[in-house]
């Protein structure tokens, strides 16, 4: 035999070769392929991708607020200043336009990346411009960003910092707005559950057996429910909750967990997790959950009389979730 291949081996061979180098070129492909749509999801979830401000003028002062009705809304996590953030901001302001609101509670961790005075422009002025130019009043529950979950001399500063911008006597507090009180927490571990818990948990116990007003609402960052990424903070739960109870609270808004979720009545009250400002994670079921959903959003909430309404918004406009309740009256 002279050593010479058949034409049929020569053939086979070929075909080996060229299927082996089109594998190859396939998974390359696909690693590459992978690895931007990882990029464009971090991009996207952690709110990364620049966006713009809205570029709306409102009517200041448009709303009304009286002893028997407000309209107020919710926004939680939306401190990137980046592309999501614009959106939930500009989505605020159309909302204004139809209905007028002069009040935002803030869940928490409204700066990331860096600090507040660094970053006020553009976590704060920019997204939301509108709504400071039409002189809406804005409550403040620190955030985990905020406070690095301990006291130390760089947390002290931003919390000190955040106060001073937003003009809060505290990290926790009660202000009212025509019928309702909202209890302003703070949930770090420090002061809710750590060596501060005893002086503002004696605190809320006052407050709440004090306050008269026909709607009780409570404003904190960390979630005693919640079935997202961080879960349900249990030690918080067993800090308030039995305050809550007895205290009255109809309804308790809070963050950290960046999803919407919405509590069956837990103990007679209904617990929203509102923290889709501007960053998103993923959220599960769990046998307390009566709505949840992975999207960007905030909360509109309107009281008129013995009935308060509550709608988490979406940045088309789109009402991803409503509910009616009425007051704990009696408690």
């Amino acid at each position: 035999m002279d050593g010479t291949a058949p034409a049929t081996q020569r053939t086979t061979g070929r075909r080996t070769l060229l299927a082996i180098v089109a594998g190859v070129a396939l998974l390359l492909l696909a690693t590459v392929a992978v690895r931007i749509t990882l990029v464009e999801k971090i991009l996207w979830t952690e709110d990364f991708l620049p966006g713009a401000p809205p570029d709306l003028v409102l009517e200041p002062n448009a709303w009304t607020i009286t002893d028997e009705s407000i309209t107020f809304t919710v926004l939680g996590d939306n401190g990137s200043g980046g592309r999501n953030a614009m959106a939930v901001g500009e989505q605020m302001a159309r909302t204004y336009q139809t209905k007028p609101y002069g009040l935002v509670l803030l869940a928490g961790d409204i700066s990331y990346y860096g600090s507040i005075d660094d970053r006020w422009e553009q976590v704060f002025v920019e997204p939301y411009g509108p709504l400071i130019d039409a002189g809406i009043t804005w409550e403040l529950a620190i955030g985990n960003h905020e406070i690095e979950e301990k006291r130390s001399e760089t947390a002290a500063a931003e919390i000190e910092a955040q106060l001073r911008l937003f003009g809060k006597p505290n990290t926790f507090y009660t202000v009212t707005h025509g019928p309702m009180d909202v209890f302003v927490l703070d949930s770090s571990t420090p002061a809710a559950t750590g060596e501060k818990a005893e002086e503002q948990l004696a605190w809320l116990e006052e407050a709440l057996a004090a306050s008269d007003a026909k709607w009780k609402v409570a404003l904190l960052h960390h979630p005693p429910y919640s079935s997202g990424k961080h879960g349900s903070a249990l030690d918080v739960r067993a800090a308030v909750e039995p305050l809550f109870v007895a205290g009255g609270v109809d309804i308790v808004f809070t963050g950290h967990d960046h999803h919407y979720e919405r509590t069956l009545p837990q103990q007679g009250i209904v617990y929203v997790l509102s923290g889709a400002g501007c960053k998103l994670s993923d959220v599960g079921w769990s046998d307390f959950t009566a709505h949840a959903e992975s999207t960007l959003q905030f909360m509109l909430v309107q009281i008129d009389g013995d009935v308060m309404d509550v709608q988490a918004v979406g940045t088309d406009g789109r009402v991803i979730d409503q509910f009616q309740i009425t007051p704990r009256e009696g408690t």
